[in-house]
């Protein structure tokens, strides 16, 4: 089928690209680039809290497997900050390394593991939209543009909007990933580390993402508001009058 293009358009268009090759030829710092592709796991639940208690239990057993078995007993340290995570993560950390058969010591010992939480609130707005917007917007736009000359039919328009669909879906789905909610501007980072005296051992570090209705759960709890002291009780004098 033959298109029906217009001779007044030509300028502009190229009026266009001569304006975005003058825009890319005067930058004069370096570009703006993004690190590669990469994956970052998203605590939304207790759940997600033990897995992570697993996985770290999981690698402390390794870098203490040549260890004489029940030789040097772990006190796993009491955490300074008192929140909902830190209380719970001891816990099942200490569950974790009981189900592996790690000597654990309520009382210190020459080997002493601990953990520290680090909750970051990033304050700049980033767009986490699909790269060329303008491109597929076009593209909707095309794609209505030819269904309204060339009158195709209502099932090749419809082909057309599902295409774009599936292509705005995939995109963003390559940006947000499987996660609800997609990345956040609010993260958790959980280090433990195996020391005795003055040296570090081992260490571990994570890193997830939380929802920002989340993070109460990694602050410290406020501590309760004192109540309000009662006015004194009254006290009445008596004058004892002589008969």
């Amino acid at each position: 089928m033959k298109s029906q293009r217009s001779p007044s358009l030509r300028p502009l268009a190229v009026a266009v690209v001569l304006s975005l090759l003058g825009g890319c030829s005067s930058l004069d710092v370096p570009r703006a680039d993004n690190y590669p592709a990469s994956d970052q796991k998203k605590a939304r639940a207790v759940h997600h809290w033990d897995v992570l208690a697993d996985d770290v239990a999981s690698r402390i057993v390794g870098k203490i497997s040549a260890w004489p078995a029940g030789e040097y007993p772990l006190y796993l340290e009491p955490v300074s900050g008192d929140t909902s995570f830190n209380n719970g993560f001891r816990k099942l950390l200490i569950a974790r390394l009981l189900d592996r058969g790690v000597t654990l010591s309520r009382q210190p010992t020459a080997v002493t593991l601990t953990f520290e939480t680090q909750l970051v609130q990033h304050q700049a707005r980033v767009s986490n939209t699909g790269p060329m917007p303008w491109t597929r917007l076009a593209l909707g736009v095309g794609v209505a543009r030819d269904w309204y000359l060339f009158r195709q039919g209502v099932r090749s328009m419809l082909a057309g909007v599902t295409a774009l669909g599936a292509v705005s879906d995939l995109t963003q789905y390559a940006i947000d990933g499987p996660a609800a909610g997609g990345p956040t501007r609010t993260e958790v980072l959980i280090t433990t580390s195996l020391e005795s005296g003055d040296r570090y051992l081992a260490s571990t570090a994570d890193v997830y993402y939380i929802e920002q209705d989340d993070s109460v759960l990694y602050k410290m709890q406020a501590p309760p508001a004192a109540l309000p002291v009662p006015p004194p009780a009254p006290v009445k004098a008596w004058r004892v009058v002589a008969p």
